[in-house]
């Protein structure tokens, strides 16, 4: 669903979001009505970081590794797509946590719902940014903790050209348009990344550091 993408030239270019946003236009100027999607699948949809976190699991299981992976790092270059559907992806995953809470108090008799903001969070959640109505993969037993999202700076987005603002709270419209899908409601805090690097070797490394893996 990516607007904008950037590979081997200078300046990002329009990607498969362009053909989204003149099919959805044509249809309405042709029909009167709004098209529906049955599903929406890629970033930053949840149900595709559901997916990338399976074949993490499936790669894990082949290499021998028993520990479950608990924590997720996403690396992209743009903030629309990348970082919005990790960060996205991670209150889906704090948002399953409370809800698993609150399914254990209830079966040992728990009193006051310390975890009612879950519901909340799944209701604030679209069926396009789940990426359709039946988008679980796994159980909610099978999921990571966290999904940390780490921008580099050698692709959509650059330091030279714009800058993250300071404030999670300021509306990025201010600076930027929005060029999420049209399904997805916008919200300013999912475009800032966990981590800012420049790039995927720096962001590789930080994620050894941030493991307690050091490299020397």
């Amino acid at each position: 669903m990516d607007l904008l993408w950037m590979a081997e030239a200078k300046n990002p270019r329009f990607g498969h979001g362009m053909f989204l946003v003149c099919l959805e236009s044509l249809y309405k100027k042709v029909t009167g009505y709004d098209l529906k999607y049955e599903a929406l699948i890629g970033k930053p949809s949840v149900v595709t970081y559901n997916y990338a976190e399976l074949l993490i699991r499936q790669q894990a299981d082949k290499l021998g590794w028993n520990i479950p992976v608990k924590t997720l790092y996403a690396i992209g270059d743009n903030p629309m797509s990348d970082i919005y559907g990790a960060n996205l992806y991670n209150r889906y995953l704090q948002a399953s946590q409370r809800t698993r809470a609150k399914v254990q108090a209830k079966s040992c008799g728990g009193g006051a719902d310390p975890t009612a903001k879950a519901v909340d969070d799944h209701r604030k959640m679209t069926a396009a940014e789940m990426g359709g109505s039946t988008a679980a993969y796994v159980s909610d037993e099978d999921l990571p903790e966290t999904c940390s999202s780490i921008l580099v700076c050698t692709g959509v987005y650059s330091r030279e050209q714009q800058e993250l603002p300071s404030d999670p709270a300021q509306t990025l419209t201010e600076q930027h348009i929005f060029h999420g899908h049209r399904d997805f409601r916008f919200d300013p805090s999912l475009t800032q990344p966990s981590f800012v690097v420049q790039d995927v070797k720096e962001a590789v490394e930080l994620v050894f550091h941030q493991e307690g893996w050091p490299l020397e």
